[in-house]
């Protein structure tokens, strides 16, 4: 073959991998849009059990289970030459625990809901293990296909492409959940979110992975592994410390849609237009965060995030004055941060990960983000005492140290 036969081929290989991730990332936020953990699964979970605690509990346990496996992961996977296969096994995994969620609501009905409610558990637990199984390769898939002056370009574009699917989604969610009676209405959402997670691995299957270049590497002890960990946890401790403080966002998030109902008797059909307004929150905001990666640097992106995720809890306390209708826009907020966070803390592990270590690094930041995971747990206990505002202003306080430790790397131009 000659040079400009490969050269060739190597552009045709790169354009279908950017369709392909762009695919796979687009109906992948659309079953998203169908079951927002922050607002759908969060307002199943209170009218299953009518408790706080279940939903900061299960908000922690999705959390905790995608994080285990995937140190273990990282260092069978690492040495792999190809990783694709395993990121469609955990497509596949996620898709089959929504299918069997959806089967197991019609099944069992409004009539054992703490039956269901256990049921939720274990199958959004299968779920979020498939998050974990998936995050690890498509970290390093990524980071092979595409280049590093296009991965602002990619993670934008991938949320925008996602935006009419995702905000056409919301719009049928809103519908059914209106229209549908409880909890079918549910099952119909997560079966739909199955459907969606099939059609994204199409996306997968386009993606060309480049094999490995060079001599094979084999799989680590786990002594040697430890001091890889090592090594690389002083490299990326800075952006684990901001990534943890600004997680305290999450000791806030199930709990909007939970507050709307439970204080500002927002009704039953308000859950479809929380979640719209989440998607409509998030999809053009990755415009703003993409040219942001793109035009200055990651850190900016993410410090100007962080501020305004520091500003959201204060603003529920204001407008909640309003009654529920005050949270609109409090949802359309967590919606453009909640993306932002992805797009940025994405693309700043890209940048320290030495290429052949990728999957340690995604692994070794998402179990070093674990203490964060058992925030709403916490808030779920203390809602049981404290009131929303108090939760909601302790939110803001944590996040805004966040952001200013965030804005002190981006003037520094510090590399973390």
């Amino acid at each position: 073959m000659t040079q400009a036969s490969c050269q060739q081929d190597q552009n045709s290989a790169a354009k279908q991998s950017f369709f392909g991730g762009l695919w796979h990332g687009a109906f992948l936020a659309m079953g998203m849009a169908l079951t927002q953990p922050a607002t759908v699964v969060a307002a199943f979970v209170a009218e299953l059990t009518g408790s706080t605690v279940w939903v900061g509990g299960l908000s922690t346990v999705l959390t905790v289970a995608s994080a285990l496996p995937q140190l273990f992961l990282a260092r069978w996977i690492e040495p792999r030459p190809r990783k694709k296969p395993f990121l469609l096994l955990a497509v596949y995994f996620r898709a089959f625990s929504w299918g069997a969620l959806a089967l197991l609501i019609v099944a069992i009905g409004a009539s054992r809901p703490q039956l269901l409610a256990w049921a939720l558990v274990g199958l959004l637990a299968v779920f979020s293990i498939g998050g974990g199984i998936g995050g690890v390769p498509y970290t390093d898939i990524i980071g092979k296909v595409i280049p590093p002056d296009r991965r602002g370009a990619f993670f934008g574009g991938r949320q925008i492409l996602a935006g009419p699917l995702s905000i056409g989604a919301a719009m049928l969610g809103r519908y059914i959940l209106a229209e549908t009676a409880y909890p079918n209405n549910y099952a119909m959402l997560f079966g739909l979110a199955a459907a969606a997670l099939f059609i994204a691995s199409l996306g997968v299957w386009l993606i060309r992975e480049p094999p490995h270049v060079g001599d094979n590497p084999h799989m680590l002890g786990w002594r040697a592994y430890g001091r890889r960990l090592w090594a690389a946890a002083g490299r990326i401790k800075l952006l684990v410390v901001v990534q943890v403080l600004t997680g305290f966002s999450l000791m806030a998030l199930p709990f909007y849609v939970v507050y709307a109902r439970q204080v500002l008797d927002a009704p039953a059909a308000a859950i479809g237009w929380f979640a719209l307004l989440q998607v409509l929150g998030g999809a053009p905001a990755n415009l703003l965060w993409a040219y942001l990666v793109d035009r200055y640097s990651s850190w900016r992106m993410l410090a100007i995030c962080a501020t305004i995720s520091a500003l959201t809890p204060l603003l529920a306390i204001g407008l909640g004055g309003l009654g529920w209708v005050g949270i609109l826009p409090i949802l359309f907020l967590v919606g453009a941060t909640s993306n932002g966070r992805n797009v940025g803390f994405s693309s700043v592990l890209l940048e320290l990960a030495p290429p052949d270590e990728r999957p340690t690094y995604s692994a070794l930041n998402t179990w070093l983000m674990l203490p964060a995971a058992f925030l709403p747990l916490a808030a779920g206990a203390l809602l049981q005492h404290w009131s929303y505002p108090v939760i909601f202003a302790l939110t803001s306080a944590f996040v805004g140290v966040g952001a200013a430790l965030a804005w002190s790397i981006n003037r520094r131009g510090q590399q973390v």
